[in-house]
């Protein structure tokens, strides 16, 4: 599917919290307790409580370390959507990160619930 969807039931991240950050070849998976795995194939950005860009995809070649790692076992708190452009979870330390489908061509983004659901984006 191409674009966010305005009914992505994200909502269901809140409360929950990042337990474990997956770095691959094709994307970055996160890991909730509770919720299921966000994985991103496409451009990301973690911005902190001042709306500073503090880590973003880009080609593992060109990356040096990541940032990332500052949300694990912090726990969602908000979410917001931008259809069809993006989507983005708040977390208790003030950081957001903001998932964009970029791409027509290809899936930017995977949800994976618990109970079985899976959402490609």
């Amino acid at each position: 599917m191409y674009g966010v969807p305005a009914d992505l039931p994200i909502q269901r991240f809140v409360g929950d919290s990042l337990i474990q950050l997956r770095i691959g070849m094709d994307g970055i998976h996160f890991v909730f307790s509770q919720t299921g795995i966000i994985s991103i194939f496409g451009l990301w950005q973690l911005h902190d409580a001042d709306r500073q860009i503090i880590d973003q995809a880009q080609e593992h070649f060109d990356r040096q370390y990541y940032r990332i790692h500052v949300l694990l076992n912090a726990d969602v708190n908000d979410f917001s959507i931008n259809p069809p452009h993006s989507f983005a979870l708040k977390f208790s330390t003030g950081h957001q990160l903001t998932i964009y489908d970029d791409t027509p061509q290809y899936e930017s983004c995977t949800i994976n619930f618990e109970e079985g659901l899976m959402i490609v984006i």
